[in-house]
C-alpha cells in the first residue's frame, strides 16, 4: 500500500480537528478501539501529545505520565485517577489492551485536555467571565442535611458561605448574583433560572454532605455535569437518561476546568480529605447555560467535621478558597483566549 493511500484512509477513518495541530492534539486524531461499545484512545498517543511522558508503575496496570507541571497516574479497569495530586473521576474505566493503557475518547476530550490544555479546545468557545451566581443550596423548609446531636443544619451553614462568597468575588470585580439572600425555599428549577436570566457565565452551587451509618466518612467533593453519553459517578449501569443532551453539556470542557480548579483550592485550603472530582446530573447543573460546579465542602454527619464547619473561621476558608479557584479558573481561560 503507498503512503499517500495509507495517509488517505488514516484521515478519512480518524478525522482531525479544524484547529492546528499544535493547538488541538484532539482524540479525534488518535486511533482507537471499542469496548463494550464505547469508543477508547490509546492514554500514551494522546497524553504524549499533551507533553506528558510515559512509564509504567505496575506494567499492564499503572501507568505515570509526567511532565514538568502535571502527572497522572492511571490503573486499569479503574474510573479513578490521580490528576495532579487530585482524585478525579473518568466517566469510564481505564482499560489494557494490547501493549499500554487506553481511556475514553470523552474522558480525552472532556476530561483532560480542558485541563491539561484549555487552549486546546476548540468547542464551545472559550467563556467570557464576568456575571457569576452564586446558588446557597437549601432554605426554608428543605433544611438540607443535618446533625442532630449537635443541632447543626445545612441550610445556613451555605447561605453563610454564599455570603461570604460574594463579598470576595465582588472586591475582585465580579457581578454577583445570589440565588436566595434569606432563610427561604427556592425550587431547583427556580435557581437555573436565575442564573439564566442573569446571562451568568459562572454557577457556584454550595452544599455540605452528610451519610447515614457512616460517621467516620469525611472529606470534601465537588461535582460537574455529567457529559453525554456518559455514566455520572454514583451510577454503576448505564441509563437511557445517560443520552440526553441538557443544557449543562453546552459547556463540558469548562465545567471540568471549574471543577477543578475550584476542587484544587478547596482541598488545599481546608486540608480535607479528598473525595474525589467528580460528574453528576443535579438538576441545577443540567439546567444552567454556563459552566457550573456543585461543590461538597464536607461532612455534617461526621462531628469533628461538623464541628469545624460549625465555625465562622472555618467557613471564612471555605469561601475564600472558592474565590482562589474562580480566579484560578479566570487566570485559565484568560490564557485559553490569547
Amino acid at each position: 500500500m503507498s503512503a499517500v493511500l495509507t495517509a488517505l484512509i488514516f484521515f478519512l477513518t480518524f478525522p482531525v480537528c479544524a484547529a492546528p495541530p499544535t493547538r488541538s492534539p484532539s482524540a479525534a486524531s488518535t486511533a482507537h478501539i471499542k469496548v463494550g461499545g464505547v469508543a477508547y484512545v490509546d492514554a500514551r498517543v494522546f497524553l504524549t501529545r499533551l507533553g506528558l511522558k510515559a512509564t509504567w508503575v505496575e506494567r499492564g496496570k499503572t501507568m505515570r505520565f509526567q511532565s514538568a507541571k502535571d502527572k497522572i497516574e492511571l490503573e486499569a479497569d479503574k474510573r479513578d485517577v490521580s490528576l495532579n495530586g487530585l482524585r478525579v473521576l473518568m466517566g469510564e474505566p481505564a482499560v489494557f489492551r494490547g501493549s499500554t493503557l487506553y481511556v475514553s475518547r470523552i474522558d480525552a476530550n472532556q476530561l483532560f485536555l480542558p485541563i491539561l490544555r484549555p487552549s486546546s479546545v476548540t468547542s464551545p468557545p472559550v467563556p467570557g467571565l464576568r456575571v457569576i451566581v452564586i446558588d446557597a443550596g437549601h432554605g426554608g423548609q428543605d433544611t438540607g442535611t443535618r446533625n442532630k446531636q449537635l443541632n447543626l443544619d445545612e441550610k445556613g451553614f451555605t447561605l453563610d458561605v454564599a455570603k461570604r462568597l460574594r463579598g470576595l468575588l465582588v472586591s475582585l470585580g465580579y457581578k454577583v448574583v445570589m440565588t436566595r439572600t434569606s432563610d427561604r425555599f427556592v425550587s431547583l428549577q427556580e435557581r437555573a433560572d436565575i442564573a439564566n436570566r442573569a446571562g451568568a457565565d459562572l454557577f457556584i452551587s454550595i452544599h455540605f454532605n452528610a451519610v447515614g451509618g457512616a460517621p467516620s466518612v469525611r472529606g470534601s467533593e465537588t461535582y460537574t455535569m455529567t457529559p453525554r453519553y456518559q455514566r455520572s459517578t454514583g451510577s454503576p449501569l448505564r441509563d437511557p437518561s445517560d443520552d440526553v443532551d441538557n443544557p449543562g453539556n453546552r459547556n463540558d470542557p469548562w465545567n471540568t476546568l471549574l471543577g477543578y480548579h475550584l476542587h484544587r483550592q478547596m482541598l488545599g485550603k481546608l486540608g480535607s480529605v479528598d473525595r474525589g472530582l467528580k460528574r453528576a446530573r443535579f438538576a441545577v447543573l443540567r439546567l444552567v447555560n454556563c459552566p457550573g460546579v456543585l461543590v461538597e465542602a464536607g461532612y455534617l454527619s461526621n462531628d469533628d467535621e461538623a464541628r469545624k464547619i460549625g465555625t465562622p473561621a472555618y467557613r471564612a476558608d471555605i469561601a475564600e478558597a472558592l474565590a482562589n479557584g474562580v480566579q484560578e479558573y479566570a487566570s485559565s481561560i484568560s490564557a485559553a483566549k490569547k
